[in-house]
């Protein structure tokens, strides 16, 4: 018995993924700690334009605080809003940590319902042509990627907790900027119900493990893919987040070690809409600092 392959919106998983019965979803999950996905959408030029846009809205607002000032004022009333809620999460907008030890990076978190409010609420940040490009490019860089996470979510079953009014998942896009001196400690789990990851300029510098009872330095590997980011077919990277416990879906830690060059990367979140998650105790995450 063949279970259907995915076939959407130009997305199809690589080959050896064809046959889903036989290697499932959650059996990657398990072993691997990632699945591989073959991405048709998006070239690395459209990712490269993204990042232009990043760094002009950077320069823009880091010279110009009031700037600043005024988007982080407009996340702090749109956490307050009922549409906050569909995210389950406060992470939206703007974060400089370029000059915090260790974290080195910038990042922006860009989502539709954000992106909505900031337009209809504060008319005159579409006047900015540094926040208009980069919301822009950020819109039209994340719409194929919700259809993708509702199936996947229906291939394993669990489609209901995308339950909405508007089918797809509530995505959260982020953009980051990795600074030389970027230096973590330990690897992460995203608080996310899966994470893709879109690109980076520097696939490599990814390490990942299957989720362990007890994790170790030399568990975290860089995936081999089949597909590079020069390729006009390249790969894409799916893994689970800590809000699927319930479905014996574990996290997947991982890590962004330090190559000593500004690089850059964009990862797509899927989130839980109205999902409080429960005290949940993981795996403790090994030291990579010697």
């Amino acid at each position: 018995m063949m279970v259907r392959k995915i076939l959407l919106l130009g997305f199809s998983l690589l080959s050896a993924f064809h046959s889903l019965y036989a290697t499932s979803f959650l059996n990657q999950f398990q072993q691997k700690g990632y699945v591989e996905i073959f991405d048709k959408k998006q070239e690395a030029i459209a990712y490269d334009a993204l990042y232009v846009y990043f760094e002009d809205l950077i320069e823009f607002l880091q010279t110009n605080p009031l700037w600043t000032q005024k988007l982080y004022t407009a996340k702090e009333r749109f956490i307050r809003s009922k549409d906050r809620k569909r995210y389950s999460t406060d992470f939206f907008g703007f974060y400089d940590e370029s000059k915090r030890g260790g974290r080195s990076q910038i990042s922006f978190y860009y989502s539709t319902h954000f992106h909505a409010f900031i337009s209809s609420c504060y008319p005159d940040f579409n006047q900015v042509p540094q926040i208009r490009h980069f919301f822009e490019a950020c819109f039209k860089i994340q719409q194929p990627y919700g259809a993708l996470f509702h199936e996947v979510a229906t291939e394993l079953g669990i489609e209901a907790i995308f339950s909405s009014e508007e089918g797809n998942p509530p995505l959260l896009l982020k953009v980051v900027k990795y600074f030389s001196s970027y230096s973590p400690q330990r690897p992460h789990y995203d608080g996310t119900a899966f994470s893709l990851f879109l690109d980076s300029t520097d696939t490599q510098s990814l390490l990942l493990s299957p989720y362990k009872s007890l994790l170790r330095v030399e568990d975290f590997a860089s995936p081999l893919r089949k597909f590079s980011r020069s390729d006009p077919e390249h790969s894409l990277l799916l893994i689970p987040g800590a809000l699927l416990t319930e479905f014996s879906l574990y996290p997947t830690p991982h890590i962004v070690i330090p190559n000593g060059q500004i690089r850059y990367a964009t990862i797509a979140f899927a989130m839980r809409p109205g999902y409080v998650q429960e005290k949940t105790i993981f795996s403790s995450l090994p030291s990579f600092k010697h």
